[in-house]
């Protein structure tokens, strides 16, 4: 399933900051587009996306509504349905890897969710979930364990930022084959990345490149 413009997810809106060029894009169920986003360009995309913070200017909507438009419980409940796989990891220190994967779906009460995180697990090669620490978890396996926690829960959308930085060429195989697959089932994708290697380029194919207006 592609996106249609009967499905739109994301809509952005004149969105500015450091009085740069504007952005206006938006993103259907099912599709894939790739910000060039750099690590110090300021532009708080992951931030914005999620309705976390506000840009400078111009505004962000998920499924027709302007983030600032939700109530903090229906804010998050709405995110509840994005997944998402950051630079840093996303780890919380304080729990063990297993519960950091399961915090989603006991936050947002998800039927099902112990299913759906074993599949994701096991196809991530990374089943059984270990009790322990992010810290003495080898970076590989916490990686393939946090691609399991934005997985699981059959999100409508993912938003995955460098998700296969330092990682080696099985498990990037491994990655881009389970987003064309939750891509056929009609959750959308966006990348953000400086560059994107010709290999995750030709995964997410058809691709929207989304560049701003001229300033």
């Amino acid at each position: 399933m592609t996106g249609n413009p009967n499905s739109e997810l994301w809509r952005v809106a004149g969105v500015r900051a450091r009085q740069g060029p504007v952005w206006n894009f938006s993103v259907a169920a099912g599709a894939a587009a790739w910000i060039p986003d750099s690590d110090d360009d300021g532009l708080d995309w992951l931030d914005w996306l999620l309705g976390l913070t506000t840009p400078p200017e111009g505004a962000v909507h998920w499924q027709g509504r302007d983030w600032q438009a939700y109530s903090p419980d229906a804010a998050s409940a709405a995110r509840g349905t994005i997944g998402c796989v950051l630079t840093t990891g996303g780890a919380l220190a304080n729990l063990d890897m297993d519960e950091n994967v399961w915090l989603p779906a006991r936050i947002h009460r998800r039927t099902g969710a112990a299913a759906e995180i074993e599949t994701w697990a096991r196809r991530f090669r990374c089943w059984p979930l270990p009790a322990r620490r992010p810290a003495v978890v080898r970076e590989r396996e916490r990686q393939r364990l946090l691609w399991t926690r934005a997985f699981a829960g059959r999100p409508l959308a993912l938003v995955l930022e460098r998700p296969l930085r330092n990682m080696p060429e099985e498990d990037r195989r491994l990655f881009l084959a389970a987003v064309a697959d939750v891509r056929a089932a009609g959750c959308a994708v966006i990348w953000l990345e400086e560059t994107l290697a010709e290999d995750v380029r030709a995964a997410l194919a058809p691709l929207t490149v989304i560049t701003p207006e001229p300033a």
